[in-house]
């Protein structure tokens, strides 16, 4: 049964939204780790860097999907978010399995911190960027009540679920 234009510009209508939200979801989950870090609250392991990465990767692939060719960056995002939900799952292993055993994952810096001032936009993405604290010590850090690695595992899902629907709902163009 084929559908009236109607019908058809809504669904087109709610690729956009489902993205946005992702996309909100993406920067505030980003916004709570880099708090947690610079409170001195958390310091993030490379596993917690990681994921980081795979957040601003599906940001990068959200923001630009809404100039340019949108299924294809958003699958990308989709991908990067499916990444930080395996990098999520096996933090939460390591936390669950591994805690009394993994003192200290490798440290990771990814930027070089000398030269930048402490106060400095680079400095500081040198600093956010950089991981020394245990995989297992920092996944058994609690908000609400649950461990940071299931808010990560969730977040990362929900976000996949939401831009894989964005994506299935986008009319080609």
């Amino acid at each position: 049964m084929a559908r009236n234009p109607a019908q058809q510009l809504g669904v087109a209508r709610l690729s956009p939204v489902l993205a946005a939200v992702s996309l909100l979801a993406g920067l505030t989950a980003l916004g709570a780790v880099l708090y947690l870090q610079f409170a001195d609250i958390v310091q993030p392991c490379s596993l917690c860097i990681y994921q980081r990465l795979a957040d601003l990767a599906m940001l990068l692939a959200i923001a630009v999907g809404f100039f340019i060719a949108r299924r294809w960056l958003w699958t990308l995002g989709v991908l990067a978010a499916l990444t930080g939900a395996v990098l999520a799952g096996w933090q939460w292993h390591l936390t669950s399995a591994a805690a009394r055993q993994v003192h200290a994952c490798a440290a990771i810096q990814l930027l070089p911190s000398q030269g930048f001032s402490s106060d400095s936009f680079a400095g500081n993405l040198a600093t956010a960027l950089a991981g020394h604290g245990s995989c297992a010590v920092a996944g058994q850090q609690k908000i609400a009540g649950w461990p940071i690695t299931h808010w990560s595992l969730a977040f990362f899902l929900v976000c996949a679920a939401l831009l894989l629907l964005a994506v299935l709902s986008a009319r080609r163009r």
